[in-house]
């Protein structure tokens, strides 16, 4: 039987903070409703690949024999569970435009009808490369199959910042929407930190990557992924919690829902005609 090493005892960390930060998110999930173009779900599924994938870690390095299986599940998870949170990021930016814009004007449609597909492609080259390297770590076909993967994650994240700094510092929004841009703007330094860790695993050209989430280095991989995604999920998931407390507030006061809430109903409560549309009526 085997023993930890530090990307073990990190693994155990990860996953005390995913499991209390995916009740966070499943709980902002049932708030806003199971939209996909929320954020909300795909950040419950990024939570819970990081604690499958600290599970394999464990159960790896704690096999005197581990099997191929084992390997290839462990590397093929890590290699895609930054997309997830990608695409949360992508999923809270779509909201904020509908918040702004109401029906989305075509060029915005086809431009996050896009990125979800860089995405969802990302995903299936990061499986594939996933596969390969596992079985043989110098497989061309698996470094090229992981750059592309890393390359369509950076493609989309140029996108995020563009398009948050527009709605931050030009875009005239409401409180709601200015305080998840804000989210996504602070959030966004993380995530780029954790981008470039992920492209230095897979443009590396050392037979010693010190870059591998496994074997590389754990204070690397501690400093530059662990931590950074923490921060991400952590800005993201107050960011939730913070706008519910502004639609009650704003509930309270107008004494109906909010605009807000008509863009992301929360479960169980169907919309409302607010006071201004009950004055018309009578």
């Amino acid at each position: 039987m085997g023993s930890l090493s530090a990307h073990g005892y990190i693994a155990i960390v990860e996953i005390v903070f995913y499991v209390i930060a995916l009740i966070y998110s499943i709980s902002n999930c049932l708030w806003y409703g199971f939209k996909r173009q929320g954020g909300w779900v795909y950040l419950s599924v990024f939570c819970v690949l990081r604690v499958v994938a600290s599970v394999l870690v464990i159960v790896v390095e704690l096999s005197s024999n581990p099997s191929s299986g084992l390997i290839t599940a462990e590397v093929t998870v890590s290699s895609i569970a930054l997309t997830p949170l990608s695409l949360a990021m992508l999923g809270f930016l779509r909201t904020s435009a509908q918040s702004t814009f109401g029906p989305l004007p075509d060029v915005l449609t086809k431009v996050f009808r896009l990125c979800q597909v860089a995405l969802l492609v990302a995903i299936i080259m990061g499986i594939i490369g996933g596969n390969d390297l596992s079985s043989d770590s110098t497989s061309s076909s698996g470094h090229t199959s992981t750059r592309v993967s890393v390359l369509l994650v950076v493609g989309v994240f140029v996108v995020l910042t563009l398009f948050t700094s527009y709605f931050v510092f030009y875009a005239q929004v409401d409180s709601h929407t200015r305080a998840l841009a804000r989210g996504i703007a602070i959030a966004l330094p993380f995530l780029l930190v954790r981008i470039i860790y992920s492209l230095l695993n897979a443009f590396s050209s050392s037979t010693v990557n010190r870059f591998n989430d496994l074997t590389g280095s754990w204070v690397i991989y501690l400093v530059m992924a662990v931590i950074m995604e923490f921060l991400v999920v952590a800005i993201l998931t107050v960011t939730g919690f913070k706008i519910q407390k502004y639609s009650k507030e704003e509930e309270v006061d107008n004494g109906g829902p909010t605009a807000w809430e008509y863009e992301l109903p929360q479960t169980g409560h169907p919309a409302a005609p607010g006071p201004a549309a009950t004055n018309a009526a009578r």
